[in-house]
């Protein structure tokens, strides 16, 4: 042994786990009409009015001097009007000057002539962003944005888009397509709407005499679009006996045809939607947990009762479908607020053909309550809008304890009922 001392090596202390780097969460005030703009929330407690608005570059002569307050106390937010002179407006019922009003998560505020979300948690960038392929959401989207950037940045064979009815599963398919397989074939097929009798025979072709009428044979829809990518809407109704033939093509890239002997090999980007629980479907055997397994990439649409913020950008965008577009000094803010706080139980679907009825009343650039109430009836009073423990039970109760159609039945967001249910 030598005269240099030995020391014991030391016990390395531990390191928690690399966070991911999601960017922090922060509570804003996102403009939905006339143009989105994202706020910051003010100081507790600080009186702010039309200056505030003019330096953060939102100017409205309609705003008072001192319009309102927003004060944070035991983790709760208060909206307080101090003293206003055209008042202000939360979930469509106007404050007496000095009331509180708390702010729940996608309050709908209005002042002056802005429409204002409050959101307690914002991440990400402060402008809006742009749409997904014809899927409009400078705000309510980012989530979903970042789900659909991580799909694209390692591209699968297969996707699953959940959403409910009219949220715009198509558009996204459609977008997905045309990033993924640029160039090359795109078609969609509705499951639900596929001719029983020859279902499979659409779907996977046939050969010549595989049945009466077979004729020459088909090639079916996904060897008809090798190379390219095919859109099946409402996956939830392909029924069990064809479950293993689809299963087949997302595991082995293999479509067996009507009454052949040997499968065909195809590259196909297989994009499935549903408004189905899919889950629940499997527990109860009406979808195999195998196939939907295959799904490795799942994406979910929010429903537009969701990201009311985004309403009005909605609207701008359907109107250009039509050659035409809304004007915001020739519509009324409070047709704005009020198709804001409708429901959609069937979303942009419903919101479109909304629209389409009230421009037959009042066609764009304007957009007047008056037309609006009219197609939708006045807006439903804060009563009716009250959870209370029966009302969710029962909604429970009916959904078979599914919390998100619970939601839905009662007309609002799950992030509203579970803050119910903790309370």
């Amino acid at each position: 042994m030598t005269g240099r001392s030995r020391t014991a090596p030391g016990t390395e202390e531990h390191r928690a786990p690399d966070a991911l780097g999601f960017e922090q969460a922060e509570p804003a005030l996102l403009v939905a009409f006339p143009e989105p703009v994202v706020l910051a929330v003010p100081v507790s407690g600080q009186v702010v009015g039309r200056e505030w608005l003019e330096k953060q570059g939102v100017a409205d002569s309609r705003v008072s001097t001192s319009h309102f307050k927003i004060t944070r106390a035991a983790g709760s937010s208060f909206l307080e009007d101090v003293g206003s002179r055209n008042g202000t407006w939360v979930d469509g019922e106007r404050l007496r000057p000095h009331d509180r009003a708390t702010l729940s998560d996608g309050a709908v505020i209005r002042v002056g002539r802005k429409v204002v979300v409050y959101r307690a948690e914002l991440r990400g960038a402060r402008e809006p962003a742009q749409a997904i392929g014809r899927l409009v959401g400078p705000f309510g989207l980012r989530g979903f944005a970042d789900s659909l950037t991580s799909v694209l940045r390692r591209p699968p064979r297969c996707v699953l888009i959940e959403g409910e009815t009219g949220t715009g599963k198509e558009l996204v398919a459609n977008a997905m397509g045309a990033l993924l397989r640029p160039g090359k074939p795109y078609v969609a097929a509705n499951v639900a709407g596929l001719a029983s009798g020859v279902f499979e025979s659409q779907l996977f072709g046939h050969v010549a005499g595989a049945f009466s009428g077979a004729g020459k044979g088909s090639r079916g829809i996904f060897v008809s679009n090798d190379g390219g990518a095919v859109f099946l809407d409402e996956i939830g109704e392909l029924p069990l006996d064809l479950q293993p033939k689809l299963l087949r093509l997302l595991e082995n890239g293999e479509v067996l045809a009507v009454g052949a002997d040997r499968p065909i090999r195809v590259d196909v980007l297989v994009i499935a939607a549903t408004n189905r629980d899919l889950d629940q479907m499997v527990e109860t055997g009406g979808f195999r947990r195998d196939l939907l397994a295959r799904f490795a990439a799942t994406l979910e649409i929010p429903p537009l009762r969701e990201r009311a913020e985004d309403l009005f950008a909605i609207a701008r965008a359907h109107a250009a479908t039509r050659g035409e577009s809304y004007e915001p000094e020739r519509v009324e803010v409070e047709a704005v607020e009020r198709l804001m706080l409708h429901p959609w139980r069937a979303n942009v679907r419903e919101l479109a053909a909304t629209l389409d009825r009230v421009a037959s009343i009042d066609p764009p650039p304007s957009l007047k309550l008056a037309a609006v109430t009219q197609v939708l009836g006045a807006t439903p009073s804060q009563r009716d809008g009250v959870l209370t423990r029966e009302r969710v039970e029962s909604a429970l109760a009916a959904s078979g304890g599914n919390q998100s159609r619970a939601a839905r039945q009662l007309g609002v967001s799950r992030g509203q009922l579970l803050r119910f249910l903790k309370a």
